[in-house]
């Protein structure tokens, strides 16, 4: 069983997420030491708070494990050095180039829907099919959140959300909580994760305990999986089903754009594809 809670979630010096670092990592002090070119006294050092660190000496740490952009920063902050990542609003004139590489994609994705979503799954920006394919759905089941914004995995798994269009709903809610799992991992001292996964814990305590340990694993009574898992959606006479694939910035260097994730659909049937095509002809005639 997975559990989103770290290992230490008072671990906000330095000593204390360098050893959640390494942990989740996998790194021993001696492995660490060999890949970073410190010795394993200095790594020992470090972790009890016996010896500070210099700020090259964070950021090579930070290298070595794979430590996210935003964390990198906590790890300078917790060491006493500034941020040295940028963070930036996507509308901001210094992400203009990579806006608009954004909006390239959403657009190329069409008749298909594709969305931008930050890294608790809000909704940044959606192509006109995503569009359409949210004015077809009941209102009350795509409500904003607290800010707003629809946060996409919480629409997923609320009762009163997506969760009773979905056909294969609990096979799809399994992958969706390893991957948030995955992905909430690096936001383990964040409170809007835990937050989120408390959410869903108490709509479903047959899926997630409110620890946050999960409590489901693949059904061994299913058939074999199909290569891609769909998400089967049934509304009224109308059934789509869909698979994505997820996009990535390569090499960012501002935390926002490392944090994005652009996820774009595809129809896993004829019908689906149909579906979609026939909504994209339709806007083109009212337009």
């Amino acid at each position: 069983m997975q559990t989103l809670t770290p290992n230490s979630e008072t671990a906000i010096d330095f000593p204390g997420l360098l050893r959640y670092w390494r942990g989740r990592r996998g790194y021993s002090q001696l492995a660490l030491s060999q890949v970073a070119g410190v010795s394993q006294r200095h790594i020992s050092f470090l972790e009890s708070g016996r010896a500070r660190p210099s700020r090259e000496m964070v950021l090579a740490l930070a290298e070595r494990l794979a430590v996210p952009l935003r964390q990198r920063n906590r790890l300078l902050l917790a060491s006493g050095f500034a941020p040295a990542y940028s963070e930036h609003a996507l509308g901001s004139p210094p992400l203009q180039m990579v806006r608009q590489a954004i909006g390239l994609i959403l657009s190329k994705q069409e008749p298909y829907p594709a969305v931008v979503l930050d890294r608790f799954w809000n909704l940044v920006d959606a192509n006109q099919a995503y569009r359409q394919l949210l004015a077809r759905l009941p209102a009350e089941r795509t409500a904003a959140g607290q800010d707003g914004r629809l946060n996409l995995m919480l629409a997923v798994f609320d009762p009163d959300g997506l969760w009773p269009l979905i056909e294969n709903a609990r096979q799809v809610g399994r992958y969706l909580l390893r991957r948030v799992t995955q992905e909430l991992q690096g936001q383990a001292h964040d409170q809007t994760a835990r937050t989120i996964l408390a959410q869903i814990a108490a709509w479903h305590p047959d899926l997630v305990d409110a620890g946050g340990e999960l409590l489901v694993d693949d059904d061994p009574a299913e058939s074999a999986p199909p290569p891609v898992l769909p998400v089967t959606l049934r509304m009224g006479e109308v059934r789509i089903s869909m698979f994505s694939t997820l996009t990535t910035l390569g090499i960012p260097q501002d935390v926002t754009l490392q944090e994005l994730r652009i996820e774009c659909f595809y129809p896993a049937d004829d019908p689906t594809r149909q579906v979609f095509e026939t909504l994209a002809a339709n806007m083109t005639t009212l337009s």
